[in-house]
């Protein structure tokens, strides 16, 4: 599919000069307008609410916000209309119409690791690795470094 443009073949052009063109030919708008958001979104929407709330997807005008609970989810539609302002403001070129909001809670953690109970290390191993510590000449770095081989000596097979 070819573009009619004001571009001759061998011209120099900015890259920044095709982006928007790019992104209208692939419908990317409103992905980019959900990562500027996104980026922004502490700066916009306030810290306590941006802990929260996450925007997700940009459908016909609509900003799809997840919510991690239904009493935030509650207390987001008292302020919508601010929100909504606050939000236009940041995507002044091209705002949108509406908020809507959906649950959705943190994953879960992830499972801990089990990590075995140490076991003793071999005393002649240790004395080994600290003479080749010996020519480090920054202590606190030299300590740091047999303190890091100790915890894996002691958890190794």
């Amino acid at each position: 599919m070819e573009r009619k443009t004001d571009y001759k073949k061998g011209d120099l052009i900015a890259l920044g000069n095709l982006f928007s063109g790019v992104y209208a030919t692939k419908k990317w708008t409103n992905q980019w307008r959900l990562f500027r958001l996104a980026q922004d979104w502490p700066a916009i929407v306030g810290v306590e609410v941006a802990r929260l709330t996450t925007p997700a997807f940009i459908r016909r005008e609509t900003l799809w916000i997840h919510v991690q609970d239904s009493a935030w989810m509650h207390h987001l539609q008292f302020i919508k209309v601010d929100l909504l302002a606050r939000i236009n403001r940041d995507l002044a070129d091209q705002p949108l119409s509406d908020i809507r909001w959906q649950l959705q809670a943190l994953p879960p953690p992830p499972p801990e690791r089990y990590l075995a109970p140490p076991h003793a290390i071999n005393g002649e191993q240790e004395q080994s690795f600290c003479r080749l510590t010996e020519s480090i000449a920054n202590q606190e770095c030299r300590e740091a470094l047999q303190r890091l081989w100790r915890t894996f000596a002691a958890h190794s097979e």
